[in-house]
């Protein structure tokens, strides 16, 4: 959590400006594939926000920890970030900007951690004019946590809520300790996130 702070902290040097006429704003929700419940968030973000960005931002507003490599898949077109795109023949995120390669689609994909294989179907609900009273991007919504980094995906997360759910047991000590000590799968602020995107002015 505390590089993807750092992150968004360096976002304020860049100050990506907002002289473009006025952007579109887009109202994205973001589900996760493969949770039950399901693990969503919306948020609203400029148009013209760069795939990297976009990436940094999922991590903040979903929970995850910025440890593994993505992808995105837009229009049959896949990005990652620079040190991976010619490994991965992809192209890179770094520098594209979301409405460039949008077009009319209203629904993309991004993939985290291609070990735990963590799918996040992404759709634009509305398209809105920018507020200047507004600071952008915002969490304006979500529902219950994130699974924890290397749980071993959706099968993985499963059986960790079933285990921390049920009965003590050696087991369910273990993974305690491992999450540490605590873990609500229910919970969810998107208070707290907005507090963070504070700090990524002009993102």
């Amino acid at each position: 959590m505390l590089e993807v702070i750092e992150y968004f902290l360096s976002i304020m040097a860049k100050k990506k400006q907002i002289e473009r006429g006025q952007p579109k704003v887009y109202e994205i929700l973001i589900s996760l594939r493969g949770t039950e419940p399901l693990v969503w968030r919306k948020v609203l973000i400029h148009e013209f926000v760069d795939l990297s960005d976009l990436h940094m931002l999922i991590q903040m507003v979903m929970g995850w920890e910025n440890r593994h490599l993505y992808s995105f898949t837009i229009n049959e077109q896949k990005f990652t970030d620079e040190d991976s795109a010619l490994e991965m023949n992809q192209n890179e995120a770094e520098g594209v900007s979301l409405n460039e390669v949008l077009g009319d689609s209203k629904q993309f994909s991004y993939t985290y951690d291609f070990g735990d294989g963590w799918q996040h179907q992404l759709e634009i609900t509305k398209v809105l004019d920018h507020d200047a009273r507004m600071q952008y991007p915002a969490c304006i919504g979500g529902e219950n946590a994130c699974p924890p980094e290397d749980c071993g995906g959706p099968a993985g997360f499963n059986n960790l809520k079933t285990v921390l759910a049920g009965k003590d047991s050696p087991e369910k000590n273990d993974l305690l300790a491992w999450v540490g000590g605590y873990y609500n799968p229910s919970t969810f602020d998107p208070n707290f996130v907005n507090k963070h995107l504070l700090w990524a002015d002009d993102f």
